[in-house]
């Protein structure tokens, strides 16, 4: 970590604690805060801890106003941090924490890229972080963290290049081996060539199979974070073909997300099963700022067809990556946007996990697409806090919502996308010109233009 990254990490974490601490300061920042889901963060772990069952508790209706609908997962690293300290502030230092983190992966990330520092100073800093994240604090934090170590993990060497380094620099026999079966006087027969082969072959993969690789990882990483949120089951079906170097290697890599996934819903089951009920009935009707509530305010709405058009779109992208249209990022991009804003229920929270995967693979580094981004990031997170809240008109002024409308209104939803229209835009345009995306973007220098 360089000296930029460490500073960025330490502003990022002073002012979120600031937030987090913030005395006299609260009443100020009153009417941006939001911490509806925070308490539904604590009070699952707080009975976790009392050695009671928050899933049996919420569903018997015995948790009052408060929920318990979190994964396991999620639960159980909460239960984690209450136990450190009983305090719902706890779980806004872990997010901070995470957040740290996140500046770090992003450093070592695009450390090849010129969005590297733009990309820091914007999550450490930026609007649109500060408030989904801090101000309305969220778990999509972690979803982040995760996100970013997939980009990074996919970046490394290959599986192949990996065990074969690993393995050469591991054993004194590589070498003898592979001239043994390049060079026709070290081997009497044909027969001695091709079963030194095979030998090195079967050496190789016997330490591959032992070894961890970036896809291994990258595996990992998506079973998470679909144990946290289920959000990597979007794009799953081209990650693990892409980091399959056979059928094989996709079955291997299957089993292994299917493990991963099963062992982080054993605990409290099966009464965390309730989860999946309460969410299935919150998609029958839109709400927050989904697509779907504009369609229901037109009287468009049907939920079966909103599925229809997630599962064609899905279709699209897988379809568009396997003629490669698009490399693996731009098809995590693209699955995670489409499997976000076809879902009823989606939130500004959710619209800025897609802004911030559309600006890992669009390079909007010049100065023109740094004041677009950071200019809307600003009004879209203005909309968001002046939409729920009347603000400052305790103090005599105008009520701003004439402007921005009430939260979920048509208004409303149509001003909170500008941000999201404008880096759409900046993909669609660069990927129609030929300009750097995807992974040009993370690891290549950028091309005249704006």
């Amino acid at each position: 970590m360089n000296r930029t990254t460490l500073l960025l990490v330490l502003l990022g974490c002073a002012l979120r604690l600031f937030i987090i601490f913030p005395g006299p300061f609260e009443s100020k920042v009153e009417f941006l805060t939001n911490k509806a889901d925070l308490r539904n963060y604590y009070w699952p772990a707080q009975a976790a801890l009392r050695g009671e069952n928050p899933y049996a508790l919420w569903a018997s209706g015995q948790s009052g106003e408060f929920r318990a609908d979190l994964a396991p997962l999620e639960l159980l690293m909460y239960v984690a941090t209450v136990a450190l300290w009983n305090d719902m502030r706890a779980i806004q230092i872990l997010f901070a924490l995470f957040d740290a983190v996140n500046i770090v992966l992003l450093g070592v990330l695009l450390r090849q890229s010129p969005l590297k520092l733009p990309f820091e100073i914007f999550y450490a800093l930026g609007p649109l972080t500060l408030y989904n994240l801090v101000l309305v604090p969220e778990d999509k934090t972690i979803v982040l963290t995760l996100t970013f170590l997939i980009f990074w993990l996919l970046l490394r060497p290959s599986d192949l290049e990996i065990a074969s380094r690993s393995f050469d620099s591991a054993t004194k026999t590589a070498a003898p081996l592979r001239t043994l079966a390049m060079t026709k006087a070290a081997s009497p027969t044909r027969a001695t060539d091709h079963g030194s082969r095979i030998t090195h072959r079967a050496l190789r993969f016997t330490f591959y199979a032992l070894h961890f690789t970036p896809a291994s990882l990258a595996v990992l990483a998506a079973a998470l974070l679909a144990s946290f949120k289920w959000l990597s089951v979007f794009y799953l079906l081209p990650l693990l073909v892409f980091v399959s170097r056979d059928f094989r290697g996709l079955l291997k890599s299957s089993a292994l997300f299917a493990i991963i996934v099963a062992l982080a819903h054993l605990p409290w089951i099966p009464d965390w099963l309730s989860v999946y009920t309460f969410r299935s009935a919150r998609i029958a009707a839109p709400m927050h700022i989904a697509p779907a509530a504009l369609l229901n305010a037109a009287g468009l709405f049907d939920k079966n067809w909103l599925l229809v058009v997630l599962a064609a779109s899905l279709l699209a992208i897988y379809i568009l990556f396997w003629l490669r249209r698009i490399d693996i990022f731009e098809a995590i991009a693209l699955s995670t946007a489409a499997g976000i804003l076809w879902t009823p229920d989606m939130d500004p929270v959710h619209l800025a996990i897609i802004v911030l995967s559309f600006l890992l693979i669009v390079d909007w580094s010049r100065r023109a697409r740094l004041v677009t981004v950071w200019g809307l990031s600003a009004w879209v997170a203005l909309v968001y806090a002046i939409s729920t809240r009347t603000g400052l008109t305790r103090y005599g002024l105008p009520d701003l919502r004439a402007i921005t409308g009430a939260y979920g209104s048509p208004q409303m939803i149509a001003l909170a996308y500008v941000l999201f229209g404008a880096v759409f835009a900046f993909y669609l345009f660069d990927k129609w010109r030929g300009r750097v995306v995807g992974k040009r973007v993370l690891v290549a220098g950028t091309e005249d233009g704006c």
